[in-house]
């Protein structure tokens, strides 16, 4: 474990595992790094060498104020790549995560970068005219637009969320467990992330894509992703291949463990 210190003086937490050629892991929004991929990180890290890392404002990173948005990010991203010079990275982001990813292709060198997994993520949260994959299958504007303040006046309102992104419940004491690791990052800060995801829109993007791309996502009992998005993106990004894994929800590394290694060392093996 270690910590990397931005231009800005913010540390970011980071841990490597394993050998071989990079595998940068970015998880969804909240979790510590650790937490996140405990069910993971040992199977991953057999022929890859795994970095785990929280961005700023979450986890065991720097909390800074200000600077909570996905282009910051993303910039951070970029920096801590350079700074420790990883080179031939297989760049892995669920949902949130894999935001920062599409905003890091639009706006870095993707030179140090060899492919891509995305999982469990929509490249636009809000629904929209003709736009048949937002969160939770309909995400009104409205609701959106209000959802980062209900979360500002109780961080109880992401309770729902965490209980939707499993197709079975945990015990109540690892909900118990992950809650406490949910507010390790602010509320402040989880509020401003969500205010600039529901404002983000990358479909348009998807097509220049030069990178090939993994599209994990789990199709047991999954309301936050309830539709086809896998195989939508699949049909836009050039180089896609889709895997949809049948033992787990919203959260397959977690409930589908073995399945979304399984996929994840197999791509990274072919690429």
């Amino acid at each position: 474990m270690a910590h990397h210190f931005l231009s800005d003086g913010t540390p970011l937490w980071y841990e490597e595992r394993g050998a071989g050629r990079p595998l940068v892991l970015l998880q969804g929004l909240q979790f510590p790094g650790g937490y996140f991929w405990q069910h993971n990180v040992d199977a991953l890290a057999a022929d890859n060498r795994v970095v785990m890392l929280d961005l700023r404002g979450q986890g065991l990173s720097g909390k800074p104020m200000a600077g909570h948005t996905i282009a910051q990010n993303a910039a951070d991203l970029a920096e801590f790549l350079a700074a420790l010079d990883l080179r031939d990275v297989l760049l892995t982001g669920v949902a949130f995560g894999g935001l920062v990813i599409l905003d890091y292709l639009q706006h870095h060198d993707v030179s140090r970068l060899r492919a891509l997994c995305l999982c469990e993520m929509t490249p636009r949260l809000m629904s929209a005219d003709g736009w048949a994959h937002p969160t939770f299958g309909d995400f009104p504007e409205a609701a959106a637009a209000g959802y980062a303040d209900s979360v500002r006046a109780d961080r109880a309102v992401l309770d729902g969320f965490l209980h939707a992104a499993f197709a079975d419940l945990p015990d109540p004491a690892t909900i118990a467990e992950m809650k406490a690791q949910m507010y390790l990052t602010p509320t402040a800060t989880v509020a401003d992330l969500i205010d600039d995801m529901v404002r983000m829109d990358f479909r348009d993007m998807l097509p220049s894509i030069g990178l090939p791309t993994l599209l994990l996502y789990g199709r047991k009992n999954n309301p936050v992703m309830p539709g086809e998005v896998g195989r939508w993106m699949a049909g836009r990004i050039p180089d896609a291949e889709l895997v949809e894994l049948s033992g787990g929800g919203h959260s397959p590394f977690w409930e589908d463990s073995a399945a979304f290694d399984t996929a994840l060392n197999a791509f990274s093996a072919r690429h």
